[in-house]
């Protein structure tokens, strides 16, 4: 009996003493990977931008006989590809779509006016932190992207469209939900280049005589989810 006694005391000791040692031995890690950076992700959201399309709001303005605001609210959707190429850099493949509109009264009644332009870009991407639970990003790209000009007026409706290089920087924030989910927080800055924009026929909606472009500076902000494999 002693001797039985003894072995237990002494196996209760040692498992003490081992967790007193390593007090964390006994917990499972969450993580896989202690960072980001070696993970495929994908992303996706909504945001919104304000975007300054100076031809389309000289067109706005000539068929609202008013000035309209330099600066639009639009709507933005966005979803996306990252591939990690190293330690430190991804290569993201994207796709955003913005959708901005106008209602007004022109000389023949109400009208309404709306702009558009899908965006697939490839941005290249570095990692100023990265870790387990969230990291932060930058990035700069770009890529060949089409746009469109709608207006109704009196029952009438025209549709204009272009295309044009765009280029893209943005900064980008991940923070864990679990070991695969993750909150998106974004913001981007957008230089459009979509040329003439021209109708069915060719023709172009004129101001001042000059042919209408949807060159545009946007700025917009993001939320989302990604998931890391």
């Amino acid at each position: 009996m002693m001797r039985v006694c003894t072995f237990s005391s002494l196996a209760a000791f040692a498992i003490i003493t081992a967790s007193a040692q390593s007090p964390m031995a006994w917990i499972k890690p969450v993580f896989k990977d202690s960072t980001l950076a070696g993970r495929w992700g994908v992303s996706g959201g909504m945001g919104v931008s304000y975007i300054n399309a100076q031809d389309v709001v000289d067109l706005v303005s000539s068929r609202a006989n008013q000035r309209m605001p330099a600066f639009k609210a639009a709507v933005e959707f966005f979803g996306n590809l990252v591939v990690p190429v190293s330690e430190e850099w991804s290569i993201k493949c994207e796709y955003a779509y913005i959708l901005g509109s106008y209602n007004f009264n022109s000389s023949f009644g109400s009208a309404e006016a709306s702009f558009n332009a899908h965006m697939p870009s490839v941005i290249a991407q570095y990692s100023l932190v990265d870790e387990e639970v969230y990291n932060v990003k930058i990035g700069l790209g770009g890529g060949y992207h089409f746009g469109s000009y709608s207006e109704t007026i009196f029952g009438s409706e025209n549709t204009y469209k272009g295309k044009g290089i765009g280029t893209t920087a943005d900064l980008e924030a991940n923070t864990a939900f679990s070991e695969n989910l993750y909150a998106y927080l974004g913001a981007d800055l957008r230089w459009e280049f979509i040329g003439d924009l021209t109708d069915s026929a060719g023709k172009s909606p004129i101001v001042s005589n000059l042919p209408i472009t949807l060159h545009f500076f946007g700025l917009g902000a993001r939320l989302g989810f990604s998931y890391y494999f």
